[in-house]
């Protein structure tokens, strides 16, 4: 008997149980169509949280004072410190900016007025990966000369002036406190949409400005700064702190830390697919659970075709061809439940992922593997059903009632 005609027998036999088939599959359709919804949610998940950081800029880090450092007022950071960093590193950055801001009122017709300003300086669009649509950003004599001038998003723009390039070139009204200040708009940076559903604007200005208008304090927190993407974040924070350290006479005491946008990617990357294998282990159990179901199923075969076995071995089968053909009839059963599985896990994976709101990734290797386990399923948990069907002495099973 050669592969197709065990084949045929195989379907045949299903066919005439489909029933007690399609049980002996479910428990392979649900463990294959919970691990690939659950690898693609996981994919999809990671792949949406490391698109967000990255737009934040992963050439980008943020120097900072070391949780519970003790700092004189000396060794405490400066703007004078980012003078002196962009001055020692110049040929490495794109730029240096002090992580400061205050918060205003527009006075202006719109409906959200409140305002987030940040401190801003040349290259301020590479530095936070803001996308220019209208105007130009800020020059050296704008820091320089304390200028009152300021980027606005698109949403701000087209609320005030219809569009963004007319924003471009007019002035908007913010105050603080007592003081209000007129800013030329000079420059018209592409919104984002947020998940939560609200934001509050954000308006950069020179941060020479910032201090300026809004007496912001002269020791800093954070200095954010941004690397050419030739550079090596890792090894020029450990450049930095150095610098820093040495700066303010306590080089080896830990009072400066790097925090990098990269490796913070790495770290959530690689805590999420660990989560993802987790949990697709425990969904796999069921895996075990229908493998014995297919077993079982299998061992009744065997025991209602007893005299089946009988005539065909008396007639010249050998032990390969039984072994062969229930061996067939246990991978079929098996496969089928793996492909029904991956059809299913895909749909789901996109109806989930619609749900949660972000794009699922099927993992190719993940339904290569699901297809190719199903399989294995069937043969390791049908070898001993075959090899009893196989093994059974003609003459017995022809008196098998």
């Amino acid at each position: 008997m050669n592969f197709i005609e065990s084949f045929k027998i195989a379907i045949a036999s299903i066919l005439s149980n489909k029933f007690r088939s399609f049980l002996t599959m479910l428990g392979l359709i649900i463990g294959i169509s919970s691990v690939v919804t659950i690898i693609a949610i996981g994919n999809g998940s990671q792949n949406s949280i490391e698109d967000q950081l990255n737009s934040l800029g992963t050439n980008v880090i943020t120097l900072q004072t070391s949780r519970g450092a003790s700092l004189t007022a000396d060794e405490r950071l400066t703007l004078e410190d980012v003078t002196s960093i962009r001055m020692r590193f110049q040929d490495e950055l794109v730029g240096v900016v002090p992580s400061i801001s205050a918060s205003g009122t527009l006075l202006e017709d719109v409906d959200d007025t409140g305002i987030t300003i940040t401190a801003a300086v040349e290259n301020i669009t590479t530095i936070e990966n803001l996308d220019l649509i209208a105007g130009r950003e800020f020059y050296t004599q704008d820091i320089d000369n304390l200028k009152n001038n300021i980027l606005i998003s698109s949403d701000l723009a087209e609320d005030l002036y219809d569009s963004a390039m007319s924003a471009v070139g007019n002035k908007i009204f913010i105050s603080s406190g007592s003081n209000t200040i007129a800013y030329a708009i000079i420059g018209v940076y592409q919104s984002e949409e947020t998940n939560s559903g609200f934001s509050t604007e954000t308006g950069y200005v020179p941060y020479t400005t910032l201090q300026k208008n809004f007496n912001v304090r002269t020791y800093l927190t954070s200095i954010k700064v941004a690397v050419k993407t030739e550079i090596d974040t890792s090894t020029f924070g450990d450049e930095l702190i150095y610098y820093i350290s040495a700066k303010k006479g306590n080089v080896g005491d830990d009072k400066y830390t790097i925090f990098s946008m990269e490796e913070q990617i790495e770290m959530i990357s690689s805590v999420l697919g660990s989560i993802t294998i987790l949990i697709s282990a425990i969904a796999a159990i069921s895996l075990i659970v229908g493998g014995i179901g297919v077993m079982n199923i299998m061992l009744v075969s065997v025991t209602e075709r007893t005299r089946e076995i009988g005539i065909r071995k008396a007639l010249g089968a050998k032990y390969k061809n039984i072994l062969s053909q229930f061996l067939i009839e246990s991978v079929v059963v098996s496969g089928l439940g793996g492909i029904i599985g991956t059809i299913i896990g895909v749909i789901l994976s996109s109806v989930v992922g619609n749900i949660m709101a972000i794009t699922a990734s099927v993992d190719i290797f993940a339904i290569v593997f699901a297809t190719l386990f199903s399989s294995g399923i069937g043969i390791i948990f049908g070898v001993y059903p075959a090899s009893k069907a196989a093994k059974l002495d003609p003459i017995e099973a022809l008196r098998y009632e």
